[in-house]
């Protein structure tokens, strides 16, 4: 049984809010390839500190979003490389991050707080999370 037929095609659901961002990389290239408008303008005016898990074995790496790209250009930046530039995510296959990353956000900031409050929150997700050494990503 038909219950409707969509105007166009399905490419995922509105922003639900920084509080319930928990997408996949999937997820995440579809909003950024198909330029969600309700996400892009969510993450395009945040400063951020966001968290990556691997759920292929329960890895995490705290990052930030901060200067000019904020969130959406930083998050752009994981959809092109799948590393974001990042030392040890540099050596996982491409394929790998695209099956098995989850994107979180952990704290979000007006695009007006000063980058180094971002960075110090950053460093405590980082110490909270135990992110460095075996249990995460983070090489710093």
């Amino acid at each position: 049984e038909v219950l409707e037929i969509l105007p166009a095609l399905y490419d995922g659901d509105d922003f639900p809010g920084y509080d319930n961002v928990r997408i996949s990389y999937t997820q995440l290239a579809t909003i950024i390839e198909r330029n969600k408008k309700s996400w892009i303008a969510a993450l395009e005016n945040q400063k951020a500190v966001y968290l990556i898990v691997d759920s292929s074995n329960g890895k995490k790496y705290v990052g930030s979003a901060y200067g000019e790209k904020m969130l959406h250009g930083r998050w752009t930046d994981y959809i092109q490389s799948g590393h974001g530039g990042n030392v040890d995510l540099k050596t996982l296959s491409f394929e790998h991050i695209k099956d098995n990353f989850r994107y979180s956000i952990l704290e979000i900031f007006k695009s007006t707080t000063n980058d180094e409050t971002i960075l110090e929150r950053e460093t405590w997700w980082k110490e909270v999370l135990l992110t460095r050494g075996e249990f995460g990503y983070n090489k710093n």
